[in-house]
Formats: C-alpha cells, sequence, structure tokens
C-alpha cells in the first residue's frame, strides 16, 4: 500500500536500514517502534504534523523493510544503527521518539552517545529493568511482568504464521469481527498492509522471528536498570497509557515504575492518556495528545 506521508531512503551498511521521511525542516525527530513493529507506528503522528515537522521514521534491523541478518540484533546494535541514520542524515544531535522497545533504544543510545540526542520521548516505553528474583518482586512487578510476557507472546506467535490474505491478518488481530481493510480507519489499514510481506502460499509479517526474539531476550537480562539510567542527562518526556496491551489490563508503567523513572531520569513532561492502550495510544483520538512534544520543544526549553 502507498502512503504519500511517508518518502523512502536506506542507510547503507552491513545492515541496511529502511528509513522514512515526513514532514520538511533541518531538525527531523527520529521515530523509533516497538519490537515486533515497523515505521508506520508513526503514521497518525506524521499525519497530525501535516508536514510542520520533519519525521524520519526507523524501520529497525529485522523489521519492515530493513535487512534481516540471522543475529546480531540487540539494544546496543540498534543504538549503532541510530547513530548511522544521523550520520546518514549529517545531524549531529537528534530528538529521539520511541515508542515501547523503540523506547529502550532511546534510552541506550542517549546512554552511550549522550552528545548526540538531544531529547527523549519516551511512548510507553524505556522502563527500567528490575534487579531482583520473582521471590522478591513487589506485586506491582510482578504484574508489570506479567503484562510484558502476555503482550509479547500474542504478537510473537503470528511471526511465523502465513496468512492466506490480509484480511486473513485482521482475523488474527481482531478475531471474529470478520473485518476487511476497508473497515479500519485509514491510518491502521496501511499499518497491517505495510506489515505484511508476500511469501509462498499468503502473506507473513515482516518482523523477523529471530530478531524479535534475541531483542526480547536482551531486554529480560540487558535493559538500563534505573541505577544505569541515573547518568543520562538530556531531557525526557514520558507518555503513558492507562492500559496495557490489552483494554483494562494493568498499565506497562505503573505508578512505581514511573515515580522509579520519574528519579532517574530528568523528566520534564508527563502525559497521562485515560482510556488508552499500549497500542491504540499511536492512533486517533490519542495520538493527537503527545504529538505536541514533537512539533515544540518548549517542553525542556
Amino acid at each position: 500500500m502507498t502512503n504519500e506521508l511517508w518518502t523512502a531512503d536506506r542507510v547503507p551498511g552491513e545492515v541496511e536500514l529502511a528509513i522514512w521521511h515526513s514532514g520538511s525542516g533541518s531538525e527531523p525527530v527520529i521515530c523509533l517502534h516497538g519490537i515486533t513493529a515497523q515505521h508506520r507506528a508513526f503514521t497518525t503522528a506524521a499525519r497530525l504534523l501535516d508536514g510542520e515537522q520533519a519525521l524520519v521514521a526507523v524501520d529497525l534491523r529485522g523489521r519492515g523493510d530493513s535487512d534481516k541478518p540471522d543475529s546480531g540484533y540487540g539494544l546496543e546494535s540498534h543504538a549503532s544503527d541510530v547513530i548511522r541514520v544521523l550520520d546518514h542524515l549529517g545531524l549531529e544531535r537528534a530528538d529521539i521518539a520511541g515508542h515501547s522497545m523503540g523506547g529502550f533504544v532511546a534510552l541506550q543510545t542517549a546512554l552511550t552517545y549522550p552528545e548526540r540526542v538531544r531529547s527523549l520521548v519516551l511512548l510507553d516505553g524505556g522502563w527500567p529493568r528490575v534487579e531482583v528474583s520473582p521471590d522478591d518482586m513487589t506485586e506491582e512487578q510482578k504484574q508489570e511482568a506479567a503484562a510484558v510476557q502476555e503482550g509479547l507472546a500474542r504478537a510473537f506467535r503470528r511471526l511465523d504464521m502465513v496468512f492466506e490474505s490480509p484480511n486473513a491478518y485482521l482475523d488474527f488481530w481482531f478475531p471474529g469481527q470478520n473485518l476487511t481493510m476497508d473497515d479500519l480507519p485509514p491510518d491502521l489499514a496501511d499499518y497491517y498492509a505495510y506489515d505484511l510481506g508476500k511469501v509462498e502460499g499468503g502473506y507473513q509479517p515482516k518482523c523477523s522471528s529471530a530478531a524479535a526474539k534475541e531483542d526480547s531476550s536482551w531486554l529480560s537480562e540487558r535493559a538500563l536498570t534505573a541505577g544505569q539510567m541515573s547518568v543520562i542527562t538530556c531531557p525526557v518526556a514520558l507518555v503513558r497509557p492507562t492500559a496495557g496491551f490489552f483494554p483494562d489490563s494493568d498499565p506497562l508503567i505503573p505508578e512505581e515504575t514511573r515515580a522509579a523513572m520519574a528519579e532517574a531520569l530528568d523528566l520534564r513532561s508527563e502525559t497521562l492518556l485515560e482510556g488508552a492502550n499500549h497500542y491504540t495510544m499511536m492512533w486517533e483520538p490519542f495520538a493527537g495528545r503527545w504529538t505536541n512534544l514533537l512539533r515544540d520543544d518548549s517542553w525542556f526549553r
């Protein structure tokens, strides 16, 4: 499906990256998606900005139209790729917005390359890794860990599946509703259409299963702790919905975790999206409540 909001570009290298330009201006915000997603997660943001703020959205390695090596994933590799994107664009520093795993990548980039990051917008991502055994976790920490595993299991399950048609893919996400692409809001239909690649026998998600699994292990074992985050000095905006992966589920960043992030990071702006979950926060009507963070830097100036 063609999307007129985005213009394709490639970052050369051993692992080529697909990046996508939207809007105008010399200081684009770099947009990083979640663990099994791709750059079209930021389509509604691009449309709402209406060309007034440049965005460069990345298909992280192993996703979308970027190269998909058998291995070589993890936050350090993704952070290095972000710097490759900045170099390709001729940018000394940039503002970075990351949704879900993209938030973890953004934080890793700010930690490893502090001179290249001006600010971070964390969209329900980047919470600190807890360095305690399951037996010693608080109830909130146990609920958060369980919610993450439940949500990832569903998202990962589709990666090795072949779907007869795009509509069959929608049946996976919206079981029993018999939806077609025409039934969805245009931004969401475009997202699901780009998410699929043609393969023998039908369609398969573009996200590499190997990439998602390796990144998931990294996040569980090596994502930043609150102590490591405290070294990051750039200003941060945090946007979080009131639900997790599913409607009415516990949030991925509950109050206890939010407080830990506020203590560790230079948190300048917080937005709580009532009624949104981890996925719906990226679309209407909720995206309009945080998109201005990408357009207007007064929140940290």
